[in-house]
């Protein structure tokens, strides 16, 4: 009881904006650097006071990150101001460090300068304890500033030479008499039940306003995120015992916390969720602020890192709203700074690489969410990909992150194409690139062929994705030619023939198959006409490279290759079937001379690739030049030379001539 009557007298002189910004550090600052940057502490703080009524739109790029895949970050804005314009007074106890324009006078002492500001009056009838106590140290404060000559002959400035305003008078008293930061800093002298005194007494605070009726809860909601700050200030001032405090007090406050639903109302079927507060946000803020700190703590880590769960689905989705919240950034930057231990993460465990995997899966999910392919310096995708580029590439824990962080991957992946920005999915397929050239130590060590197919096929399944599906083709591109190295790599000699139909018949021939005829069906335009005709070859370098690399394993299995054949032949009966030949090209002008030229130089590789596939098939023995004599190759020869007849009748003629 003790305890929680200094902290409600601590709230109510917040409340009343009697708690000094000055000196530094104080109760009023945060050890660490915010989560948010300038412009999106203020854009948070505008949600804070007006809702989603204020909208900015001014963009200028800047940053390292904004020059490599653009930005549209908010400029500087006097984030103060913005906030306080309010005229309901509302604004002054939904922001928790929010100070009051009295306190510019402390750094301008005694220049004199009237304020809006009335002084409190002591003969108020309803006046709290708070307030009466703020009047009686105004007045002591005028009485120690009175200047008395000595003999009463001097000379005395008649110019202000203390604070104005009323408020900033006590405030400047009580700066003089009482150490408010000492509260933390002295809290290193507590024993260990004075200290878990101290934290429950502020836990209890808040547990005991958030279960109150609404209008009726003592604590404000700046102060309710003020008792947050304060909990997470306390534990890190007390890091050598932070074991004791998070198992006893940390984890179950902000467990119950970040789950507790409000409950149901009159007319409501289902109970509410979280509503976006100050309180809330420094909620999440402290546990993103501890589990930074225990990154490098092996004895605490397992067990704070895992908590990062209830901030993102599935388990976030059960109990709150993420999407009404929007705390993204905040979760992003926290994710960033927690990945950016080198040091720390290689003492992580399963479950804490889990966690922080979740979380950028949550981060990628929610990023691209910019204007016109321009994305802002904290957005959530590209802070999941510094993450993730820096913890696949350190060298002291590459070989230590899962290898399902393919998942993180392919959502980074998805927020490129989200905002339209192709350098973004280009780097996320460039990721996958360095997960796959990782998995070639479970080749050498002969890991077994179950875990190597846990981890490359998700993967091929991530780059085959964009290839399919994507709007941009350097994209495309990019995505098709690391699937045919990846497949082409020895990866593929190291897992049953089995696994191998199932990636050339899940993978390879649905997307070359489909993009051929995607590209066929289209009438590209001149601009267009150079990406058109480098897809058409990547497709047919996926359809046949992987096919003849991995040949000899291929033909053990009789009936997968025969289907496997005649449905690479129907795509390419159909690619060499479109069109005329090189007699039937117009020359209309120039331009469309050009582009037929192009593409049927296009078909006459796509020729050579099938040529060269029958070659090969006949030198093993698997295709026969049309003799009926040779029984065990008749059927997949005469269904081959009944496919290169509705090609071209002079194909068969030559190519037999060729195989005899």
């Amino acid at each position: 009881d003790g305890w929680k009557a200094i902290w409600s007298m601590i709230f109510e002189l917040r409340d009343l904006f009697l708690l000094s910004g000055v000196p530094r550090p104080n109760l009023l600052q945060e050890s660490d650097p915010d989560l948010l940057t300038g412009d999106a502490r203020d854009e948070f703080s505008r949600r804070i006071v007006f809702g989603d009524e204020v909208i900015d739109t001014t963009r200028t790029p800047r940053g390292l990150m904004s020059f490599m895949f653009g930005s549209n970050s908010n400029g500087s804005l006097d984030s103060k101001s913005s906030v306080q314009d309010r005229t309901d007074g509302l604004g002054e106890q939904l922001i928790w460090d929010d100070l009051a324009p009295s306190d510019d006078e402390e750094e301008e002492y005694g220049t004199g300068e009237a304020t809006d500001y009335l002084p409190f009056s002591p003969r108020r009838r309803n006046a709290t304890v708070g307030t009466s106590l703020a009047h009686q140290l105004a007045m002591e404060s005028l009485r120690d500033n009175d200047e008395m000559g000595v003999t009463g002959l001097e000379r005395i400035e008649s110019g202000p030479t203390g604070p104005i305003s009323h408020r900033a008078q006590v405030r400047h008293r009580l700066s003089a008499l009482v150490d408010f930061y000492g509260l933390i800093t002295e809290s290193r002298y507590l024993s260990d039940d004075g200290l878990s005194d101290e934290l429950n007494s502020l836990v209890e605070i808040i547990h005991d306003s958030a279960k109150q009726k609404e209008g009726v809860s003592s604590l404000s909601p700046a102060s309710e995120a003020f008792a947050e700050v304060l909990i997470c200030e306390l534990a890190l001032r007390n890091r050598d015992r932070f074991s004791t405090l998070w198992d006893n007090i940390l984890g179950a406050h902000y467990n119950s916390r970040l789950t507790f639903r409000p409950s149901r109302r009159e007319g409501e079927d289902e109970a509410g969720t979280i509503v976006l507060t100050s309180g809330v946000e420094k909620c999440v803020t402290g546990l993103l602020r501890l589990c930074v700190w225990s990154t490098g703590r092996s004895s605490i880590s397992d067990r704070v890192l895992p908590l990062l769960n209830i901030l993102h689905p599935p388990l976030g989705a059960l109990v709150w709203s993420p999407l009404e919240l929007n705390l993204d950034k905040h979760m992003a930057e926290g994710l960033w700074r927690i990945c950016r231990d080198i040091d720390g993460q290689s003492q992580i465990d399963g479950k804490g690489w889990g966690a922080i995997l979740g979380l950028i899966e949550w981060c990628a999910t929610r990023g691209g969410m910019g204007q016109h392919g321009m994305l802002d310096e904290d957005d959530p995708s590209l802070q999941s990909f510094r993450s993730l580029h820096l913890i696949l590439h350190a060298a002291e824990i590459k070989d230590l992150v899962p290898y399902e962080c393919v998942r993180s991957i392919r959502c980074l992946v998805e927020a490129g194409e989200r905002a339209n920005n192709p350098k973004l999915s280009i780097a996320g397929l460039d990721l996958l690139q360095a997960l796959h050239t990782r998995m070639e130590s479970l080749v050498i060590n002969n890991a077994d062929s179950d875990k190597l197919l846990q981890c490359w096929l998700p993967t091929l399944d991530a780059i085959g994705e964009p290839a399919e599906k994507s709007k941009n083709p350097s994209v495309r591109q990019q995505a098709i030619s690391l699937l045919t190295d990846s497949i082409l790599d020895r990866h593929g000699s190291s897992i049953p023939v089995a696994s191998l139909y199932e990636v050339l018949n899940d993978i390879c021939i649905p997307i070359a198959g489909d993009r051929i005829a995607d590209l066929l069906r289209r009438i590209p335009s001149p601009s267009d006409m150079d990406d058109t005709l480098i897809e058409l070859e990547l497709c047919i370098s996926l359809l046949f490279k992987p096919f003849l690399h991995h040949l000899k394993a291929l033909v053990s299995i009789k009936q997968e290759f025969i289907a496997v054949w005649i449905s690479m032949l129907g795509i390419m009966t159909q690619f060499l079937s479109e069109g005329g030949t090189q007699a039937d090209v117009a020359i209309d002008d120039d331009e469309h001379v050009s582009s037929a030229k192009l593409f049927q130089t296009t078909k006459e590789l796509g020729s050579e690739h099938l040529r060269n596939a029958v070659m090969v098939l006949a030198a093993m023995g698997v295709l026969g030049g049309g003799d009926e004599a040779e029984a065990d190759s008749g059927d997949i020869s005469d269904v081959t030379w009944k496919a290169i007849g509705s090609i071209s009748k002079s194909l068969v003629d030559e190519w037999k001539t060729c195989i005899s």
